[in-house]
């Protein structure tokens, strides 16, 4: 009789499992991602920023926003200043010094994020309009 309960305990943890696998599958099919790019240049120094940002059932997921900045000849020893500051200033974002300048990355799963509440119901057509009204460019 103990080999039928055990057999029985693996048969249903293995249709939970099953069952499991196919949500997730549902799930991340209707997941949509819009990738944003922008580029600017100030002071000498470019600015390229990237926002990845995935939707599902209207509904903000994840979001990552890259920012790159480029640094002319003349300014790449301030790499490390600016990347303190920011440290100091936004301790959520992910700095690193990089060849060529410096780079930031901020990820958000809820809340408001560069001006988008993310608890909001929005489509992916209606957030890439919002952000090339920004400047993004998106695909």
């Amino acid at each position: 009789m103990k080999k039928i309960d055990k057999k029985l305990i693996i048969f249903i943890v293995l249709i939970l499992v099953v069952f499991l696998v196919i949500i997730y599958l549902i799930d991340s099919k209707n997941t949509k991602t819009l990738t944003c790019t922008a580029s600017v240049t100030s002071s000498n120094i470019k600015t390229e920023s990237n926002l990845e940002i995935k939707v599902n059932n209207k509904k903000i997921k994840d979001m990552v926003f890259t920012v790159n900045m480029i640094f002319p000849e003349e300014l790449l020893d301030q790499r490390q200043s600016y990347v303190n500051m920011i440290r100091q200033t936004k301790p959520y974002m992910s700095t690193s010094v990089t060849d060529d300048g410096i780079r930031f990355v901020t990820r958000e799963h809820g809340g408001s994020f560069i001006g988008i509440d993310t608890s909001q119901e929005i489509t992916v057509s209606e957030l890439q309009q919002v952000l090339e009204v920004q400047g993004y460019t998106c695909k």
